[in-house]
């Protein structure tokens, strides 16, 4: 081997490295363009913000002072109605009788009233100690026993409305609050399906920009391939050879005339 084969070697080798260097550069362009474009993006709106972080991976999920302020009221509400139907959740029996006991003393000073009026009338009638009287003492007496009953009654009932009252407006409120805490997650949905649109894009349109800038490379180096094939003599035509009775050998691809 000369030195003319060594340096058409080494020129050719350079225009390899060439064309492989920017064809390694193609990809990792696409690459990176493919990364960048698959990140989550974040996003803001009057309602609230999912800000991504790109160092942590995460979404921060924050809402506006409007919403954040009626966010914090549905929650006082939740602990509110809570503690009103805890008392009557943990004894409702108790509950009641304690209902039962409020009404039956606002209704005691009518009731003395009555009874005083009752025997003050019998008193004057002569009627008190009679059997007539004793008669109608027990008659109320008998009707304030069933309406003691049917306060008990209703006092329970009372009660057990509260209890399912109280239920459901907390209920409303942690369902209302939920609603409200669910904005950012929805605002974070958004910018992770714009990340995935974008990567589908980069991924439909880098694939035919790397396999162009692949081939424009290739062409650009083809000039060193050239260079280096001649320089090393792999481009030179060699003299046909003479065979006897046939003519002469082929060289390339063209035959030599037959003699």
């Amino acid at each position: 081997m000369d030195w003319t084969s060594i340096i058409g070697a080494a020129i050719g080798l350079y225009g390899a490295n060439k064309a492989s260097k920017a064809t390694t550069g193609a990809a990792e362009g696409y690459n990176q363009a493919m990364i960048e474009a698959s990140k989550p993006i974040s996003v803001y709106g009057p309602m609230g913000a999912a800000a991504y972080n790109d160092e942590t991976k995460q979404y921060g999920l924050g809402l506006s002072p409007q919403q954040q302020g009626l966010f914090n009221a549905y929650l006082n509400d939740i602990y509110k109605q809570r503690a009103l139907v805890e008392p009557y959740m943990r004894d409702p029996e108790a509950a009641a009788r304690q209902r039962y006991a409020e009404t039956t003393a606002a209704i005691t000073p009518g009731r003395e009233a009555a009874t005083e009026t009752l025997l003050s009338r019998l008193n004057k009638g002569g009627l008190l100690g009679s059997t007539v009287g004793a008669g109608m003492a027990a008659q109320v007496d008998t009707q304030r026993a069933i309406e003691d009953a049917q306060r008990m009654g209703l006092a329970r009932t009372g009660v057990q409305s509260d209890i399912t009252n109280y239920l459901n407006r907390s209920n409303a409120a942690r369902t209302g609050m939920l609603g409200i805490g669910a904005l950012p997650q929805s605002l974070a949905s958004i910018g992770t399906g714009l990340g995935s649109t974008l990567a589908s894009a980069v991924s439909k349109g880098g694939a035919p920009l790397v396999n162009a800038q692949v081939g424009s490379a290739n062409v650009a180096a083809q000039p060193w391939y050239q260079v280096g094939n001649w320089v090393g003599g792999l481009n030179k035509e060699e003299t046909p050879t003479a065979i006897p009775g046939l003519g002469t050998t082929p060289v390339g691809n063209t035959w030599g005339p037959w003699s």
